[in-house]
């Protein structure tokens, strides 16, 4: 697990959310989304001047970014690196498993056998395009 802040993401957090040497910035794994390595999940941050359990911390201009014991599940084995986009005015994340294999994981399994890419559902009602004909 390996945790990189770029300095443009690090500007941005100091700017937007006023932080200061001492503060902290948590990031975590949440249901809903993707990311390059997961499906059906992505992440988020907060603002958590004090770790809980943290299992890694990486300070820059003096800001404690970690990532707590209860978010292993979802940063194990990768490295994130949060970056700044002008676009978005905004951070962005970008994933990649430390080992280099670009295959998702489905779900938070690992190595699913199928990973479901080719699946024809439908997002709202989960329902196959096989039966296409039948929707309304």
């Amino acid at each position: 697990m390996k945790l990189e802040i770029t300095d443009a993401a690090s500007k941005w957090f100091q700017d937007e959310m006023g932080l200061r040497p001492g503060d902290g910035i948590k990031f975590y794994g949440k249901t809903y989304g993707r990311t390059e390595v997961h499906h059906g999940f992505s992440q988020g941050f907060t603002r958590e001047d004090k770790p809980v359990e943290p299992i890694l911390e990486l300070k820059k201009d003096g800001i404690n970014y970690h990532i707590d014991s209860l978010d292993e599940w979802f940063f194990s084995g990768l490295v994130t690196t949060v970056d700044y986009s002008a676009k978005l005015d905004g951070p962005v994340f970008h994933f990649k498993h430390e080992n280099g294999d670009d295959t998702p994981d489905v779900a938070g399994l690992k190595k699913d056998a199928d990973d479901h890419s080719d699946s024809k559902a439908d997002a709202s009602t989960s329902a196959s395009r096989k039966y296409e004909e039948y929707w309304e």
